[in-house]
């Protein structure tokens, strides 16, 4: 079962990004213990269920409510808790450059940026010695070398049977690199003859200090030629450097700069990241206009209010208890705010979803109803917040669980029990 809950948590969710919202203050961590224990006194002793498919679906609840309540944290201002939109950049050519805002979304427009890119960041890549695959030019024995990632030094060793072939003793110090995890991808190429050769790639770009290389590869007894090891390293050729690493080269507004990799911060307000080199025409990176910026932040929380009723959307979660009381509940938020949604392009469907229309809210921002807008919507904000919020701090209040005791309404006590089904189960963000 827990084999199944990892890899099912992995899979869907493990690829996700943290943001600064994952990270919490002393009071907010407090809070949240005071909102724990609250619950944990209030809540029967219950039998739970532990099926595969009710701890699927208790991940899925807590996954897509911490996405809705950071998407509402997001579009939140810091100092008055209400609504706002996100700012975003625009490039003028985003397979060249891409960027990102990440500057406060309550300045005023910046200058556009004029950026070039003469060069791109590069690896290191080792490309070994072609041989004929079923050569063998290794007696049987063991064999060892040495691997240093800047600072780091590893030593591999392996054996070589007699049977072996040179593309089975290739095969193996490729699976010891790629399984050790180091920064570092090997893999096989085969020639127009058919021969065989291990290529070694860095993951880093750039150059780091004096160095001009980011990895190297030797025997233990390099100086001496006639020993085994030595042999082996230059035979395969591993240590032979067919591509040294470079730093980006790139000018922002006539000022050249480097950076080691192919992603750059400016000012702290963007983030850049180069695909290809610009050529003499520099790439345009500005701001988007309010309107564009306000209707993807309201779509953007609509995505993730959308995102939650699926999971209660979905057949597959009908037979669980809590699972129609959280349709009903999500019902009742969309009925309270129908009207206004309705009046500013935003429809709720038969499914429960949100249905945005971005034109009639760059409509009504460009009629200057924005603020009847932002006015509704931060109620709306606050309201599936708040949802999203009870969901991920006690999702397996939703599966079919039997009441095994209520509590003593006179002298409540904290237990854990029920919380700790799921905290057991996986690590999650509030640990």
């Amino acid at each position: 079962m827990i084999n199944s809950v990892y890899n099912y948590y992995a899979t869907q969710y493990g690829h996700r990004e943290y943001s600064k919202y994952d990270t919490h203050s002393k009071a907010q961590l407090k809070s949240t213990f005071g909102r724990l224990q609250k619950i944990n006194s209030q809540t029967p002793s219950y039998k739970i269920d532990f099926s595969d498919a009710a701890l699927k679906y208790a991940i899925d609840l807590k996954e897509n409510a911490r996405e809705l309540s950071q998407i509402a944290d997001e579009l939140s201002d810091e100092s008055t808790d209400s609504i706002t939109y996100k700012r975003s950049a625009t490039s003028s050519s985003p397979q060249v450059i891409d960027a990102e805002y990440i500057g406060d979304s309550c300045v005023q427009d910046y200058e556009p940026l004029e950026v070039t890119v003469s060069q791109l960041a590069c690896p290191q890549t080792n490309t070994g010695n072609f041989l004929q695959p079923n050569s063998k030019p290794f007696a049987a024995g063991e064999y060892s070398f040495d691997l240093q990632v800047q600072d780091l030094t590893y030593q591999f060793e392996f054996g070589v049977n007699a049977t072996d072939t040179v593309t089975d003793t290739q095969q193996k110090i490729a699976r010891l690199i790629n399984q050790a995890d180091i920064g570092l991808n090997a893999q096989l190429l085969t020639d127009g003859l058919g021969n065989s050769a291990i290529s070694i790639t860095s993951d880093a770009t750039g150059i780091r200090g004096i160095s001009p290389t980011i990895f190297h590869i030797q025997s233990q007894n390099s100086s001496d030629a006639s020993d085994s090891n030595t042999e082996l390293v230059s035979t395969l050729g591993l240590d032979r450097v067919t591509q040294y690493p470079a730093n980006a080269v790139y000018s922002v507004n006539g000022t050249t700069a480097t950076s080691v990799s192919n992603e750059v911060t400016i000012d702290n307000n963007y983030v850049l990241t180069f695909f290809d080199t610009t050529g003499k025409a520099p790439v345009t990176i500005s701001m988007n206009t309010d309107t564009d910026a306000i209707a993807d932040s309201i779509g953007e929380l609509i995505g993730g209010y959308n995102n939650l009723i699926s999971v209660t959307a979905n057949d597959a979660n009908e037979h669980f208890e809590g699972n129609e009381k959280l349709k009903k509940d999500f019902a009742g938020i969309a009925k309270s705010y129908n009207h206004l949604l309705n009046e500013n392009g935003l429809s709720v469907t038969d499914n429960g979803t949100i249905a945005v229309d971005r034109d009639a809210i760059i409509s009504a921002a460009d009629n200057g109803t924005l603020g009847d807008i932002f006015s509704g919507l931060n109620a709306f904000k606050q309201a599936v917040q708040k949802k999203a919020e009870d969901i991920s701090l006690n999702p397996m209040d939703y599966v079919n669980n039997k009441i095994i005791a209520y509590k003593n309404p006179l002298r409540p006590t904290n237990d854990p029990y029920n919380l700790s089904a799921y905290t057991g189960m996986i690590f999650d963000g509030y640990l």
